[in-house]
């Protein structure tokens, strides 16, 4: 099994290590997981972005004529935020992977964004991930998580 499980979505990192038995026969496999490795890396809403008032442009023909204001357009500014987020995820992990001498690792991640994700890797932490889990377990406790991955 790999020593290094990272669980992420698009707000969070979630590095976990796996620790197998050791020689006394009371020791069991579980898995650690750092407190200051967790990194809550929230996506900004398009509120926090753009200003208080929405663009406004003028609906007439000519410039002299009072014509209605019409709102400007937030044109895939959602998107933006999304491929943002992905990167600063990406560069987490890659941190991550680099700073543990790049070991074997799984990646757990939301399946919806993971094509996106893989792209946005770093080549090095790419070439060293063993296996790709898709959902979203960043919420789950350790416990449950030992569970599903230590069988």
């Amino acid at each position: 099994m790999e020593n290094l499980i990272i669980i992420a979505n698009l707000g969070r990192v979630r590095p976990v290590n796996y620790k197998p038995a050791g020689d006394d026969p009371l020791e069991e496999a579980h898995l650690l997981e750092e407190p200051e490795d967790v990194s809550e890396m929230r996506p900004k809403h398009i509120h926090e972005v753009v200003t208080d008032h929405a663009g406004r442009f003028r609906q007439g023909m000519d410039h002299n004529l009072d014509a209605g204001m019409s709102y400007g357009e937030e044109r895939h500014l959602k998107a933006e935020l999304e491929r943002q987020a992905l990167e600063r995820i990406a560069n987490k992990i890659g941190e991550i992977v680099a700073a543990k001498h790049y070991p074997a690792w799984r990646l757990v991640f939301p399946q919806e964004n993971l094509p996106s994700l893989l792209e946005a890797l770093p080549a090095a932490a790419h070439r060293v991930l063993s296996d790709v889990i898709p959902g979203d377990l960043t919420k789950i406790p350790l416990v449950d998580l030992e569970r599903r991955f230590i069988a």
